[in-house]
This record gives structure tokens, C-alpha cells and sequence, in this order.
């Protein structure tokens, strides 16, 4: 596909950042022809998404990228600590501990850990995936300006920014992977809801070099300042040397022009300092959810149906499981063996667990200011000394639950959904702050090495997985599958640990890595379970969070034309 001339494509991606390139690097890995188009120029600007998380990390060792993650820079002995912090030579209030990236590799639950990475180093290395697929094709500085859709495809118009020359795509689906301004949400004309403007914030990027010679303080990943007001500004280390994001949050369109950042890093470092500015950028925190997530064959993703404060870390990585998610259910059905539903469950899983990481991420915003005001915080006397004691004190605890949530990044179900099978256990107790492994059908499948290096998670992937913890004949389920040309494959485990943690004696594991069925015997209608969990099945009602009806309205005609640039 390198004649830009009106196209013809499976899959059309609208927007180049991590989500678009994600789901592009992940359906060329299955072998789907897809074209990403992307407004902006082919380069990027200064990070904005800094670290990468445990679930993240888990898809890019499917994308065979997370060697690349692991290993794009950072100091693998610097400690990742976040230390709350009256100015660099002031007071150290206290300080969350987090081990270096050479200190362990992965967690007790994962084959991989949160790894820092900014979108800087992350975005190449998800391009260069996606550009080693065949079946792709990247084209920057190429807009979107309107679609029509109708029950076989979608009829896009698009624009070449360099040379002004209009043509068209015709794509099966197109995917909306264009941010919290979407133009293909607005296009389809879906609502976002929630909190639109929580405050405007400017991030400030500094070049300090020497910075751990410039002050006492210990050092630290990330520095929390907490002043009289309570916190009131962030400097978090971006490239392991000497360039760091100030981040001032708590704005407004009228403050924001006012900021002295001068002023601003004096009050950092207790003095004066040498420092560069290397770029600045004023944005919104919001927390919004889209009112859908498709309409016909068109869908949304990342920040374009879910926008969240970045606290904790939430955004980008809850837009990848979006991706990962749109991508086995659009390859199962272009390679003709997924069912008429299968597509519609995205909006079904995905929206109730968007907003489920939204509603935390809004929480971790406020739990680094809650009870950090303090008049007496600098005071250097008793009740300065108890001051600093008790906000320190709080602002660990609270802000632990913000910076180590393996539960809202591994726990996850997708429960109630029209392509799991229900075994009538009760579900799991939310927790998005800690995680107990499950099978409870629609989690995420456990992890347990198999072998130096080798998960059960690195089985799934490419279709689906039956997992069998003893040797029964497993040939109903096989023939079912094959019957619907569905790719399956079976793997008896021998490991007593897994055993244990998967809980039943087979376990249907879906590409996505979630839990599809379970039982202590095969099903008696083989054939059922399969259509079932390929999306063959009859949709189930009473989605939580999820707007569309039972049945799948007709694709909506959408001529509408994008707003100006």
C-alpha cells in the first residue's frame, strides 16, 4: 500500500499515538492488513505518558518489544523511589520505596514489572513493530475529514497535509485511536461524560545538569512538594541523567499565564539553580467515559472514549487493554470465525473496565493533596516537627495505593459478558489496589513459570488455549473448535503450582489472555461453549456501564464533516 490514491483496507487506525500503534503492531502480528493514519508529522514532542505498567508490559512481551521497554536507557541501578519533600534542601516529609529496575525483574504475579519508559523511547519502539508487518502501512501527516459507513464498510475521506490532495479509504472497520479531541467521536456524534475540566496544568521540561549534586535530598524517581497550601508541584526524572518534567498542577486559563517557572524552581531547590527549559505544555486534566465505545463498524479507543487525570498511570495503559481487546476480536472476524456479536462485546468488556480505571485515576489525583495542608510544615519547631510527621505519614499511605495498584492494572473481568461462560461462582472482590490471582470466568488467566522464562501467560496469544490439568481426552472441545474453524490448542500442565492457582481441571483461555470458560469436566455441548465465546451466542442484557440494546442496531450513516484544523 504505498499508492496514495483511494485505498481498500481491512482495518483503518485514526491516530498515531501508543493505542494506534499498539493495535496496528498487534494486528500485524495476526496477519491483518491494517493502514494508520496519523495528522501530525512523523516526530514527536516531549513525553507525556512516563511509565509503563505491568499489564502493558505483559502485551509488549507478546509483541516481542519487551526486551526493547526494559531496555531503552534507564539506569538499572537508580532507585524508583517517590519522596514527599518540602524543597530539595528542606525537609523530607517521607518517602515510598521502590526498588531499581536491576533489583528484581518482574512481580509475584507477572512475568514482567511497570517499567519507567517515556512516550518519548515507547512511541519508536511500538512504530518500529508495527512498520515490521507486512501487512501494514503508516501515513503521517494525513487527516481524517469525514466518513460515511453502511452495513459492508466504511468509506472514509482523508487529506495529505503536505500536498492538500483529498482521496479515500475504504476500510471493513475503522478504529478511532485519535485522542480526548477525537474527531471520529465527533464525527459519530457520542457524548463524553464526567468531569471535563478538573484543572489545567503546564508541565515544564528542565534540562539540570549535576541535579543530585545541586541538593541533600536522597535520591528519588519522582519529588512530591508540599508546602503550606499542601502539595503543589511534581518533578519526576524522565531519562535517568539530567532531564526532568515539572509538573504545576491546580491551574487555570487565567493563572497558567501568569506562572513564573523561574520562581518555581527556586522554590524547588530552597535557591537558585542552573537549568535549560526544554519545551512547555499547558493541558486539562479531565476523568470523562464516552457514552459508547461503536457505533456499527466503527470504534473507539484509549483516550478517545476515556480520558483520565494521570495520576497513577492509568490513561495510556487502560487505552493498550482497549487495543489488545479490539484486536483478536477484529482479526476472528475478517478471517471469518468469529460470530455476528463478537465485535460488540468490545463495547460490552471494555467500557465497564475503562470507567472502573477512570473512577481510580480521579482518586489518585486527590490523594496527593488530601490532608497535605499544613501551616506549620516548614516550621523548624515541635509543631512544625509534628506537622511534617503526621502529612508525611498520610501522604505515604494514601498516595501507596496510587503508585502500587497491581489490582486495577491485573484485576480486571470482564463480567457480566456476552463471550464468557458463566459457571455460577461468585465473583471476586474488586480490589484495585491489591490482586489475588483467579479463574473466575472473564479475569485475566494467572501466571506461573513454567520453565526459566517461559509463563503460562507467553501460551496465549495467537487463539485459543484449553489448559487441562490431567490427561483427559480433550477431542470434543477440539472437534467443536475445528467445526467452527476455530484456531484452538491444547496443553496438558504438569506444574502443581498452576494447578492450584487455575483452580478447575480445564480452563478455555481467550487470545486476549482472559479466562473464557472453566469446569472440573468438559461441557456436555462443546459445540455451545465455542459459539459462546467466538460471539456466536445470543448477546446478554444488563452490561454494566454498557449502553447498546440486546441486539445490534443497523450501522448509522455519519456524512458529517470534521471541525477546522
Amino acid at each position: 500500500m504505498t499508492n496514495h490514491s483511494d485505498s481498500n483496507v481491512p482495518v483503518l487506525i485514526v491516530g498515531g499515538g501508543p493505542i494506534g500503534l499498539a493495535l496496528a503492531a498487534d494486528l500485524g502480528r495476526l496477519g491483518i492488513e491494517a493502514l494508520l493514519i496519523e495528522r501530525r508529522a512523523d516526530k514527536l514532542g516531549s513525553a507525556r505518558m512516563l511509565e509503563v505498567g505491568v499489564r502493558t508490559m505483559e502485551f509488549c512481551r507478546r509483541l516481542g518489544v519487551a526486551d526493547d521497554v526494559r531496555n531503552w536507557g534507564f539506569p538499572r541501578h537508580f532507585n524508583l523511589d517517590s519522596v514527599f519533600v518540602t524543597h530539595l534542601d528542606g525537609y523530607e516529609l517521607s518517602r515510598l520505596r521502590t526498588p531499581s529496575l536491576g533489583t528484581y525483574s518482574a512481580s509475584a504475579h507477572s512475568p514482567e514489572r511497570t517499567q519507567p519508559c517515556p512516550q518519548t523511547w515507547f512511541d519508536p519502539i511500538l512504530q518500529r513493530r508495527a512498520r515490521s508487518s507486512a501487512t501494514n502501512e503508516l501515513r503521517y501527516e494525513t487527516e481524517l475529514e469525514s466518513f460515511v459507513q453502511d452495513e459492508e464498510a466504511v468509506l472514509a475521506a482523508v487529506v495529505d497535509r503536505r500536498s492538500g490532495r483529498r482521496y479515500r479509504i475504504r476500510a471493513s472497520y475503522l478504529v478511532g485511536c485519535d485522542g480526548s479531541e477525537s474527531t471520529v467521536r465527533e464525527l459519530l456524534g457520542i457524548e463524553v461524560r464526567g468531569r471535563k475540566q478538573i484543572d489545567v496544568t503546564m508541565n515544564v521540561y528542565l534540562r539540570i545538569p549535576e541535579f543530585l549534586s545541586l541538593h541533600r535530598t536522597k535520591q528519588a524517581w519522582r519529588y512530591v512538594f508540599v508546602g503550606p497550601e499542601g502539595t503543589w508541584s511534581f518533578l519526576t526524572l524522565i531519562d535517568g541523567k539530567d532531564l526532568f518534567r515539572l509538573q504545576l498542577p491546580g491551574l487555570d486559563h487565567d493563572t497558567v499565564q501568569k506562572v513564573d517557572v523561574d520562581a518555581m524552581v527556586r522554590r524547588c531547590f530552597g535557591r537558585g539553580v542552573y537549568y535549560t527549559i526544554e519545551d512547555r505544555i499547558v493541558w486539562t486534566r479531565k476523568m470523562t467515559i464516552a457514552d459508547r465505545f461503536m457505533d456499527g463498524r466503527v470504534f473507539l479507543a484509549g483516550d478517545a472514549c476515556h480520558a483520565h487525570p494521570p495520576n497513577g498511570g492509568l490513561g495510556m495503559n487502560t487505552g493498550l487493554q482497549d487495543s489488545f481487546d479490539l484486536s483478536w476480536k477484529l482479526a476472528a472476524v475478517l478471517k471469518g470465525w468469529g460470530g455476528r456479536h463478537l465485535l460488540d462485546s468490545y463495547e460490552y468488556e471494555r467500557r465497564p473496565a475503562s470507567s472502573r480505571a477512570t473512577e481510580v485515576s480521579l482518586l489518585n489525583y486527590s490523594r496527593l493533596s488530601e490532608g497535605s495542608r499544613d501551616a506549620d510544615i516548614e516550621a523548624p519547631t515541635p509543631a512544625g516537627d509534628a506537622a511534617r510527621r503526621r502529612v508525611g505519614e498520610r501522604l505515604l499511605r494514601q498516595n501507596e495505593r496510587s503508585w502500587k495498584t497491581i489490582g486495577v492494572h491485573l484485576g480486571y473481568i470482564y463480567h457480566p459478558s456476552p463471550i464468557v461462560v458463566p459457571d455460577g461462582s461468585p465473583r471476586p472482590a474488586d480490589d484495585t489496589h491489591g490482586y489475588v490471582p483467579t479463574t473466575f470466568p472473564g479475569a485475566r488467566a494467572p501466571h506461573v513459570w513454567l520453565r526459566t522464562d517461559f509463563s503460562t501467560l507467553d501460551l496465549f496469544g495467537d487463539g485459543f488455549v484449553l489448559l487441562k490439568f490431567d490427561e483427559v481426552d480433550t477431542r470434543p472441545m477440539e472437534e467443536a473448535a475445528a467445526l467452527r474453524g476455530v484456531p484452538l490448542r491444547v496443553h496438558h500442565l504438569a506444574s502443581p503450582e498452576a494447578a492450584k492457582l487455575y483452580e478447575k481441571r480445564f480452563v478455555l483461555v481467550r487470545p486476549d489472555g482472559h479466562v473464557g470458560w472453566r469446569g472440573d469436566a468438559l461441557p456436555e455441548n462443546c459445540l455451545a461453549v465455542v459459539d459462546t465465546v467466538r460471539g456466536a451466542g445470543a448477546l446478554i442484557g444488563g452490561a454494566r456501564g454498557s449502553t447498546r440494546m440486546a441486539e445490534p442496531s443497523k450501522p448509522t450513516l455519519v456524512p458529517q464533516q470534521a471541525r477546522a484544523a
